[in-house]
């Protein structure tokens, strides 16, 4: 009888083991805790990227003959609305330390584990490269950041990256239109 009910017992607890597994009410993924070293929030990091492309274009305007000088403007006004619809960090929250030394580019986190990005986008690549152009990781499986229904993530969970990468990202909005940029951190 004491086997019967202790069978019984183990039976019903393996099965709800199970049921909270399928269900994914447990998951590691609810326990994500961003620290200053090892996440980036890609909002700053494309902010970076624009304005060093603005700081190239000002440059060529300076030699540049009266067509070319009318294409870079464009492109530039371009680039400041592009730059004017992204979140920066500060807006999109408060209650997470400042990752590593962003938005001056500077530097690349200790622990670089996540990679946050805003929810509009529904596809992300991205290749983190060193910087003579041997490809460290490709990823592109975004996950619901837990709590912050307005972001997303990508886990890079990679050690070994040195003090300079290189990072291509390619982001696929909600309306289909795809901006691909490269950004190198730590140089």
């Amino acid at each position: 009888m004491k086997s019967k009910l202790l069978l019984i017992v183990m039976c019903s607890v393996v099965l709800c083991a199970c049921d909270k597994d399928f269900t994914g009410t447990i998951t590691n993924k609810e326990k994500i805790e961003l620290t200053s070293e090892n996440f980036i929030y890609e909002g700053d990091l494309e902010k970076y990227y624009i304005n060093n492309e603005i700081q190239l274009i000002d440059i060529k305007l300076k030699n540049a003959t009266a067509d070319e000088a009318k294409e870079l403007l464009i492109v530039k006004d371009e680039l400041k609305q592009r730059y004017a619809q992204i979140l920066s960090f500060d807006e999109v929250t408060k209650r997470w330390p400042v990752p590593c030394d962003m938005p001056n580019g500077k530097c690349v986190p200790v622990r670089f584990e996540y990679f946050v990005f805003n929810s509009k986008f529904s596809q992300i690549k991205c290749t983190i490269s060193t910087i003579t152009g041997e490809v460290l990781t490709t990823k592109d499986k975004l996950s619901p950041l837990p709590g912050e229904a307005h972001l997303q993530y990508l886990e890079i969970n990679a050690k070994g990256f040195g003090d300079q990468i290189i990072i291509k990202i390619e982001k696929t909005d909600e309306l289909g239109n795809t901006l691909i940029y490269n950004q190198s951190l730590g140089l």
